[in-house]
């Protein structure tokens, strides 16, 4: 089974991606300051940095630090889920009614059983279709990266990362 983490995802990016998927995690409204705070947290330590240092940067400063550095796995996940849900939410939304699990905006909210190869590949194959390729590897290799169990069948259509 391939095994992606957060971090693999994010580095196999092109720098310009890079910055558009950590611009996303600054524009996720979902989350307040304290939380994006909880995530920088880490990363700002490793730094050492301090959140309001961070608070005073501007948007495009903040994203050039962090796309430039290591994420810790957390910061990392968080910054590909809020990708997703800022950009890509009609992406997220297709490949799970497609395998029809339900969700709300996307979000899933409750439990489900691991689609199986089949239905994943018929859901990867319509999702190619529909929507540029490189957005739908990413897609996949964060939904790895976030939970390799659950999606299984999803990493072992996809293929691990390069090393």
């Amino acid at each position: 089974m391939a095994r992606w983490t957060a971090r693999q995802v994010l580095r196999t990016l092109p720098r310009e991606r890079r910055l558009a998927v950590i611009r996303a995690f600054w524009d996720d409204r979902r989350l307040g300051r304290q939380e994006k705070a909880s995530v920088m947290r880490p990363w700002l330590e490793a730094r050492g940095m301090r959140a309001a240092f961070l608070d005073k940067l501007p948007r495009s400063r903040r994203a050039e630090l962090m796309a430039d550095t290591a994420l810790p796995e957390e910061t990392a996940q968080q910054v590909l889920m809020s990708y997703h849900l800022v950009e890509k939410r009609d992406l997220l939304q297709r490949f799970l009614d497609l395998l029809g699990i339900e969700h709300e905006d996307g979000l899933i909210e409750s439990e489900f059983d691991p689609p199986d190869e089949k239905a994943v590949g018929g859901a990867i194959e319509a999702l190619e279709k529909e929507f540029d390729p490189e957005d739908v590897a990413l897609y996949l290799r964060t939904l790895v990266a976030s939970d390799p169990l659950t999606w299984a069948a999803v990493a072992d259509r996809i293929g691990g990362p390069e090393t």
